[in-house]
């Protein structure tokens, strides 16, 4: 499990509440334990799908692979002691095994960003190898989960965590030009 903390310079800037309202550890609207405010967790829409070819190529043959990253799932954590809250993120991953691909493991490379409205506060890499079982023609994993430390701060509602691929200029525009391919 990959484990950070978001700088401080930003965190000020790192959270917002979960659907507009803040938890409290027990799930109670009453008085008691302090609210604790957790960050939006989605994907990115233009960076949900990946479809890697042949280095020059991009026509059916090449293609070695479409993948798309699931919307992820997360878990907030109050940490009274620190005033803080750990976001727990968990991602998914389906591939394709394309023409040019000939069953040989996947490298996809992805990233999970802090975001305030257009701007990247902090943005961390990873990647999702998968591997196809005999003559499978599509694969998917779980990542590790991802968990991020932050402040308890309800002022940072503009706050999201923003999940996907990293993809070239090229990459994304087939992408926006076929919308409707999945694995």
């Amino acid at each position: 499990m990959k484990y950070f903390r978001a700088p401080a310079f930003a965190a000020l800037l790192l959270l917002a509440s979960c659907g507009g309202s803040p938890h409290r550890p027990d799930g109670s609207a009453k008085k008691g334990p302090p609210p604790f405010y957790c960050p939006q967790v989605a994907v990115l829409e233009q960076a949900q799908t990946l479809t890697l070819f042949l280095p020059g190529r991009a026509d059916v043959a090449a293609r070695i692979t479409t993948a798309q990253i699931s919307p992820p799932s997360g878990a907030c954590q109050f940490h009274k002691d620190k005033n803080s809250v750990v976001v727990t993120i968990n991602t998914a991953f389906l591939a394709d095994n394309g023409p040019a691909n000939n069953n040989a493991p996947l490298a996809l490379p992805w990233f999970a960003a802090f975001t305030t409205a257009d701007n990247v506060l902090v943005k961390s890499d990873y990647t999702q190898h998968l591997s196809f079982d005999g003559n499978n023609s599509t694969t998917s994993a779980t990542a590790k989960p991802v968990r991020i430390e932050l402040p308890n701060d309800p002022e940072n509602e503009n706050t999201q965590i923003l999940i996907g691929f990293e993809e070239t200029p090229d990459q994304l525009a087939y992408a926006a030009a076929h919308p409707s391919a999945v694995p």
